[in-house]
C-alpha cells in the first residue's frame, strides 16, 4: 500500500467517524453492548482512539530501517484499560478523543519520509514495514465499522 492510500482510507474512516455524531442517537445507544458478552460502540470507538495514539507514539517512532521491536505483550489488558471509564463518558467525547488520535496519526504518517515508509523492520519475529504495517491496522478498523454498522441497522 502507498502512503497516499493509506490516507486516503485514514481520512474515509474520518469521515466515517463524523457520521456517527448523527447515526448515534444517544448515550445510551453509545453504551449498549453491541451483542451479549460484547462491547459498545463506545467502547469500540475508544478502542480504536486509544490503539492510534500507541500507534503514533509508542511504534512509529521505532519504524526504522532494520530496528527489532517487541512484539505487544498483553493486548488484552491495553484494551481493558483503553474502554475502562468510557462507560461515564458522553459519546460525543469519545468519538471527539478518536477523530483527534486518527488525525495526529496521520498527520505524522503524512510527515514519514516515504523511504523511511517502506523500510523494512522485525516486530516479533515477523519482518514489516510501516506500509503493511497500518494496511493491518486498517482490517481492525473495518472488523469494527462491521460490528458498528450492524449493531446500528438493528436500532435503526
Amino acid at each position: 500500500m502507498e502512503k497516499g492510500q493509506l490516507l486516503e482510507a485514514f481520512t474515509e474512516y474520518e469521515t466515517y467517524l463524523a457520521s456517527l455524531n448523527t447515526r448515534v442517537n444517544s448515550d445510551e445507544d453509545a453504551h449498549a453492548p453491541i451483542a451479549e458478552g460484547k462491547w459498545s460502540v463506545s467502547e469500540i470507538i475508544a478502542h480504536l482512539g486509544e490503539w492510534d495514539r500507541f500507534m503514533r507514539e509508542d511504534r512509529l517512532p521505532l519504524m526504522k530501517e532494520g530496528a527489532v521491536i517487541e512484539s505487544f505483550s498483553d493486548v488484552d489488558a491495553f484494551n481493558r484499560k483503553a474502554v475502562e471509564n468510557v462507560k461515564t463518558t458522553h459519546f460525543p467525547s469519545v468519538l471527539a478523543n478518536a477523530q483527534k488520535q486518527r488525525a495526529l496519526l496521520a498527520k505524522a504518517i503524512e510527515e514519514m519520509d516515504p523511504s523511511v515508509f517502506k523500510a523494512p523492520f522485525t516486530v516479533g519475529s515477523h519482518q514489516t514495514d510501516a506500509a503493511e504495517y497500518f494496511e493491518g491496522m486498517l482490517s481492525h478498523d473495518a472488523h469494527h465499522r462491521r460490528q458498528i454498522d450492524g449493531f446500528l441497522a438493528n436500532r435503526a
